[in-house]
């Protein structure tokens, strides 16, 4: 028995002769297989159609690089405001007339239009822009494109200007434009649309075609399909959509964003991939063949979002896979949950139906019996089985809280994941301080950090300038300190921008002048290193990159006191530990008595 929404679906998938990298390809694919096109509720799309039903519309560019959404995005908009219009996939430019009586002209990608077509519209698009034309437009287009529109034509009235206006837009990724919006998607972290996309996977109508399958609800040789469907479906703590969630946040909050393209191909291998070789997902055909022999250790949708069914020249072609892979999970070694693995008879781990123990215990009883033979087969078994607990673990659990050595993050090199998403999950609250544990951790990782001292001091950070930086006087120099707002008029705030995939921000400011202040973005690496080195380990022990953060940060800062304290300028202060771990500034005599300097 063939469903066909599962030849549908691999439509969208990563397979070489698939053509995912086109919205028309997609609806081709649909028309033939005879399945509804996933459909995603996309917020920005309701935001958008209440600007242009309302009393002062402006015009929409849609930027970002491709597979961001935008022609999805525009289509969805069309939708919205004219349910009845049909555009076609060969219109470049389709029209609608709003209820205010103007036209919005939609634009399908402006790189596909000739230059001629390109000369003829860029009176109105200029017109539009500006605030002064009659029609409005929706042009997709990705950000190089869009440049190099206006950079062609710099010659024309109004051109050169509009293309410094975007170009800083763009770099400072500003969205209005005053006649008009920039959005550019390639900023967005799209994890919002997690769960839509795989709602719209999972409760598919298509799914209804699978009734009569024998290998539907076989308990002994159930379909992987459906195996993997029934991974995807719940939303807890413990659901393996809330840890693809949280990484996709994170890598965004890191610069490395995935378009909605790549989480519709990352969901959609989780679901059908297939590590045997041959063709890399499922087909009824091959789902039937791995149910009737058991062969579950192909299909686990737990390495399946790890791109583990491609090699790695085809894992490299996908941004999803290069991203995910960053967080090593399954390489982490942890002696806490391997020994549980390894001792099956002393665990109390979570189990799986099919992806669990009735796997692992072949394997391992294979290594025992012959290690030299079975070895490459049980390590990568065990990394199967790692991945699945950090997919299956809530962080947030009593268990978990009882024992930290449980939180499912001790599987990847984030080992502080947990509370990266409890500082922004807080932060979004609308507290404006993360968890006091947590902030009491980075204040005590920044100060050892910024002294190179191994300090125990949490309560207020100690501005002193980067370590063999020489600026005459203020060499390696205490600066300030910065302690609560309510006891100095230079304070600490925390602070998230929501829904742009920017990573939260520790900002200081200096002498109670809102206007002066120094960040520092909490990006997940440097959150990871911070922590890290509060918990004792050496700031060496990370990349070159998240020490020059800090000393950046450090330099930022001790310029910004300057301006705060001028024209009045304090003598320098030492700054040194005390036998209590705590910090401390005590006058530098030499300068004290001699304020001319050394």
């Amino acid at each position: 028995m063939i469903n066909p929404l599962v030849d549908f679906l691999a439509s969208y998938g990563p397979q070489p002769s698939s053509n995912n990298l086109y919205d028309e390809f997609v609806q081709k694919a649909a028309e033939r297989t005879g399945c509804a096109p996933l459909t995603v509720d996309q917020p920005l799309v309701e935001e958008l159609a209440a600007s242009f039903r309302g009393p002062t519309p402006v015009s929409v560019i849609l930027t970002g690089t491709a597979g961001d959404g935008k022609t999805y995005t525009a289509r969805k908009l069309l939708s919205a405001l004219a349910p009845d219009a049909a555009w076609e996939n060969t219109d470049k430019e389709f029209a609608i007339e709003l209820t205010s009586g103007r036209r919005l002209r939609f634009i399908k990608d402006l790189s596909e239009l000739n230059e001629a077509d390109k000369d003829a519209i860029l009176p109105d698009v200029l017109a539009s822009l500006d605030g002064r034309g009659d029609d409005l437009f929706v042009i997709c287009v990705n950000d190089g494109h869009l440049l190099k529109f206006f950079r062609d034509r710099e010659k024309s009235e109004g051109c050169a200007q509009l293309l410094g206006k975007i170009a800083i837009m763009l770099r400072d990724d500003q969205r209005n434009g005053g006649g008009f919006q920039l959005i550019n998607m390639s900023r967005q972290s799209h994890a919002q649309l997690v769960d839509a996309i795989l709602d719209a996977i999972v409760n598919h109508p298509g799914w209804a075609n699978c009734a009569g399958c024998p290998v539907l609800t076989s308990e002994e040789h159930r379909c992987p399909i459906q195996c993997n469907l029934e991974v995807l479906r719940p939303k807890g703590g413990d659901a393996m959509r809330a840890r693809l969630r949280d990484m996709i946040s994170m890598a965004a909050a890191d610069g490395r964003h995935l378009s909605i393209r790549q989480l519709i191909l990352l969901s959609v291998n989780i679901l059908l991939g297939d590590k045997a070789q041959g063709k890399a997902l499922l087909t009824c055909a091959k789902a039937k063949n791995r149910a009737n022999k058991r062969e579950y250790d192909k299909t686990s949708p737990f390495s399946n979002a790890f791109g583990d069914n491609l090699s790695q020249r085809e894992r490299s072609q996908y941004g999803a896979f290069t991203v995910l892979s960053e967080f090593e999970v399954g390489f982490e070694t942890n002696n806490f949950f391997d020994h549980l693995l390894l001792f099956p008879g002393e665990s109390d781990l979570e189990d799986h139906a099919w992806y669990g123990t009735s796997i692992f215990k072949t394997h391992l009883d294979g290594y025992r019996h012959d290690p030299g033979t079975n070895v490459t087969a049980f390590r990568r078994e065990m990394a199967d089985q790692r991945r699945r607990l950090f997919f299956s673990i809530d962080p947030a659990s009593d268990q978990v809280r009882g024992e930290s050595r449980r939180d499912p993050w001790n599987l990847s090199v984030f080992k502080n994941g947990a509370a990266y998403v409890a500082l922004v999950e807080g932060l979004k609250s609308g507290s404006g301080m993360p968890p006091p544990d947590i902030r009491l951790a980075l204040f005590r990782g920044l100060n050892r950090m910024m002294t190179g001292e191994l300090t125990t001091t949490d309560d207020r950070l100690w501005l002193t300038e980067p370590s063999g930086v020489f600026l005459g006087r203020d060499a390696s120099l205490l600066i300030a300190h910065a302690g609560r707002k309510s006891v100095t008029p230079t304070y600490v705030t925390f602070s998230q921008t929501i829904g742009d995939g920017r990573p939260p921000v520790l900002r200081i400011v200096l002498g109670g002048k809102e206007d002066l202040h120094v960040d520092l973005a909490l990006r997940p690496t440097i959150f990871e290193c911070l922590m890290r080195v509060a918990g004792g380990a050496l700031p060496a022990s990370f990349s070159a990159e998240c020490q020059q953060d800090v000393e950046r940060f450090q330099l930022r800062a001790a310029a910004a006191v300057r301006l705060a304290m001028a024209p009045q300028q304090p003598a320098p202060e030492q700054i040194e530990m005390g036998r209590d771990g705590k910090l401390q500034n005590k006058p530098i005599e030499l300068m004290v008595a001699d304020a001319g300097g050394w």
